[in-house]
């Protein structure tokens, strides 16, 4: 196994990686699926720079556990917090850690059960272990992607943050947070949370993001409960088991299974005005 460093991918680096793994960058600054290299050379140039191309590192349920949760310790929340407003413009990494550190944070109170293992979406019976390609899984997140329902890439995320620390937001990325904010006030009660990723499109605020990079912010938006969701409660506020989230996701009346999870799934306008002056001011 060849560790993959604990940072995220940027400038010089991101050229033979986008190759190896087969995206690329368009002149509007989204991210397109295009036909992965071939060329060994490629390789070379992404080793040469410290990154293992279609590697994977393994661990065990409870080693995720254990450090994810350390990690999170080590983490200040305002600090994510700003990191996810820095991720509306500056720093699109920003956008995962408020999920990764909102499902870690509450794990080493909750309620063990297999193994020792929280109902936390890992299997505790799981005993090869979870195989994770980290090099591919910082590289999404330099990219921008953010989802709340594979828990093993947590890991890499949170050791990153530790490891180089979280990015700070610009006035400009303040902008965008305080636009985005308006957007999700404007928008009548009774809105889905797929008419409100259509609103956020047309109103132009996150450049260079794709449908999907929208709902990650979304989502982030929802764990942190700036959207308030009647079906569930935030990852910020306690610990959610995947059997509490599961039963919440098949009570959303549009039924399973869009690909819009819980809580977000629930949301039907509406903004948590407390939650969302936090986020103004870090």
């Amino acid at each position: 196994m060849i560790a993959a460093p604990r940072r995220i991918p940027r400038g010089a680096e991101l050229e033979p990686l986008l190759r190896c793994y087969g995206y690329r960058i368009t002149r509007a600054g989204t991210v397109k699926d295009a036909d992965p290299s071939r060329d060994p050379e490629d390789v070379v140039a992404a080793a040469r720079l410290g990154w293992p191309v279609h590697a994977t590192e393994r661990w065990t349920p409870s080693e995720i556990v254990e450090r994810t949760t350390a990690a999170a310790d080590s983490l200040d929340p305002d600090a994510v917090l700003a990191a996810f407003v820095a991720g509306l413009g500056s720093a699109p990494r920003g956008r995962q850690t408020v999920i990764s550190y909102g499902w870690a944070q509450f794990l080493d109170t909750a309620p063990k059960g297999t193994g020792g293992i929280p109902d936390c979406g890992l299997d505790p019976l799981h005993d090869a272990g979870y195989d994770v390609d980290v090099t591919e899984t910082l590289l999404r997140f330099a990219l921008g992607w953010s989802w709340n329902e594979l828990p093993e890439k947590y890991l890499p995320d949170l050791e990153a943050a530790v490891a180089e620390g979280l990015p700070l937001p610009n006035e400009e990325d303040r902008e965008r947070v305080r636009a985005l904010l308006d957007v999700i006030r404007a928008q009548p009660p009774g809105t889905r949370p797929s008419e409100l990723e259509k609103a956020v499109a047309r109103a132009k605020i996150v450049p260079g993001t794709d449908k999907y990079q929208r709902y990650g912010i979304l989502i982030g938006l929802s764990e942190i409960g700036v959207l308030p969701s009647p079906v569930l409660a935030p990852m910020w506020d306690r610990f959610i088991g995947n059997t509490e989230r599961h039963a919440a996701y098949h009570s959303v009346q549009s039924g399973p299974r869009s690909d819009i999870p819980v809580p977000l799934a629930g949301w039907r306008g509406g903004l948590d005005e407390r939650r969302a002056q936090r986020l103004l001011d870090v």
